[in-house]
């Protein structure tokens, strides 16, 4: 079945893993009939910083107002950025933190229990380490990844959670690309 792929990437480099991982997945989802949207946080409708105010705003704001229709667009959304700092690019974490609002992607019933709002959509998280992957597997982080964007983010927005793939051992000197571009290559298929 075809779909719309959309594809989110995070790095501020204008040449880096992150981008090549992305034209991997694009160019293969494509092969399949797919129509893939490619979209570069730091280069594409760029989003000011959230503040609390505009969280609960009415008022539109064009960049969001963007990015919510690419979502609404896409049955299908693949996210891929590196992991600094225990975490996701601040300009990710900002994206997250203004696209995905309360009454597009959530609301709260009666009961204020929150219920998502973007069923039929699945998402699915890449992402690179220069550490090597056993090392955030035995110290929790790799799962405490895994159930952020799963529970917190994913499953919250109502989404299908399609899984947190982290690839480490990423260097200057590129020496796992071609095997991490062939895992990405088998991911998309």
């Amino acid at each position: 079945m075809k779909k719309n792929v959309l594809i989110i990437t995070a790095h501020p480099a204008s040449k880096n893993l992150t981008k090549g991982m992305a034209e991997i997945y694009k160019e293969e989802k494509e092969k399949q009939g797919n129509t893939v949207k490619l979209v570069d946080l730091y280069i594409d409708e760029q989003l000011p910083y959230l503040s609390f105010e505009d969280a609960h705003a009415d008022a539109p704001m064009p960049q969001r107002d963007y990015y919510q229709s690419q979502i609404k667009w896409a049955e299908e959304i693949v996210i891929i950025y590196p992991f600094w700092w225990g975490s996701m690019p601040a300009i990710l974490k900002n994206w997250v933190d203004t696209v995905f609002i309360t009454g597009f992607a959530f609301t709260y019933g009666e009961n204020g229990r929150p219920k998502g709002l973007l069923q039929g959509r699945s998402v699915r998280v890449i992402s690179t380490c220069g550490a090597p992957k056993f090392l955030y597997c035995l110290n929790g982080i790799n799962r405490a990844n895994t159930n952020i964007w799963k529970k917190s983010i994913v499953k919250f927005c109502g989404m299908d959670f399609d899984g947190y793939h982290l690839f480490g051992g990423v260097d200057a000197s590129g020496k796992n690309v071609e095997k991490i571009f062939a895992s990405v290559k088998k991911l998309a298929n």
